[in-house]
């Protein structure tokens, strides 16, 4: 089969075609074919070399939704055919194994195409709403880096929860997002510490790499939560429940996904794609070129 990835770390013309042996499967896993990949920042941070852990030569990609074509002996939740997502890894491939247990069947109103733009930010979403920030309802809820995939899912999760969610973003973002929000500040127009100090119950920082710990405290009450991108805060007098936003199972994927297709499908959850590529070398360059670049919404590549 055929796989797109890179030998050396660098800019986007680093990917080549890597010709694959077939795949096979152990007794609990499926194989996929793959019908649609979504470009994340995390790929993009891997191709950078900024990533630990990445072993060269390397097929990145975490997101796929495909049909099965074949399943392991001991799998009877799948049958050929069926269209699945799942969040693995080495999905730039023609072809995707994955556990069965990590897979979910993808509803037939979804394409492709807005089911893979889900997976990723779907997870980080819920999973920092339900169980980090521990959102509830009448909460102020302050999310930072609201315009990205996963700030745009935490805003909409937390006001289905109840919450008063205000969004801080980028003012290009405010025709998407202002809809789905009681309050958007603009943090090119206004200072966000000014306008929202001592407001926020909650504070989810989604944006890159949870910049401006101190402004997130700034914008918090006193005893409220921060769940953040950041690994810390800078010291503080208030009392603050901090917690940094990283993989969990505490909440499965497979669980979360289902509940997200869910919404999504029935139109109680939007996602945004930017660009819908072909899924050929070409495609995967471009790509990650506008990974490179600002951009709203996800890159999906589609066969």
């Amino acid at each position: 089969m055929l796989a797109y990835g890179y030998q050396k770390f660098g800019g986007p013309a680093v990917f080549e075609t890597l010709v694959q042996p077939a795949l096979h499967l152990t007794d609990n896993q499926i194989l996929i074919e793959t019908a649609a990949v979504n470009l994340t920042d995390e790929d993009r941070l891997e191709r950078l070399g900024t990533k630990a852990n990445v072993d060269l030569p390397h097929i990145p990609g975490h997101d796929v939704v495909g049909h099965v074509i074949q399943v392991g002996a001991a799998v009877t939740d799948f049958k050929i055919g069926t269209l699945v997502a799942a969040h693995t890894t080495e999905t730039y491939a023609e072809q995707v194994c994955v556990d069965s247990d990590l897979a979910v069947t993808v509803p037939d109103d979804l394409t492709p195409a807005s089911a893979v733009s889900l997976i990723t930010p779907g997870i980080i979403a819920y999973k920092t709403v339900r169980y980090f920030a521990d959102v509830q309802a009448d909460q102020t809820v302050i999310v930072k880096g609201a315009g990205s995939p996963v700030g745009l899912l935490v805003v909409q999760l937390a006001k289905r929860l109840g919450a008063h969610v205000i969004a801080v973003a980028s003012g290009r973002y405010a025709d998407l997002i202002t809809s789905l929000v009681d309050q958007f500040v603009d943090y090119q127009q206004q200072n966000p510490v000014h306008v929202l100090a001592d407001r926020g119950d909650v504070i989810i920082n989604v944006a890159l790499d949870g910049v401006g710990g101190k402004d997130d405290l700034a914008m918090a009450k006193f005893d409220a939560t921060i769940a953040s991108f950041a690994h810390r805060l800078p010291a503080t007098s208030k009392s603050i429940r901090f917690q940094a936003i990283q993989p969990t199972e505490v909440i499965s994927d497979q669980a979360t996904l289902q509940l997200l297709f869910k919404l999504l499908a029935t139109h109680q959850l939007i996602t945004t794609i930017a660009a819908e590529l072909p899924f050929d070398l070409n495609g995967f360059i471009q790509g990650h070129q506008q990974l490179d670049e600002p951009h709203i919404g996800q890159i999906v590549i589609v066969r």
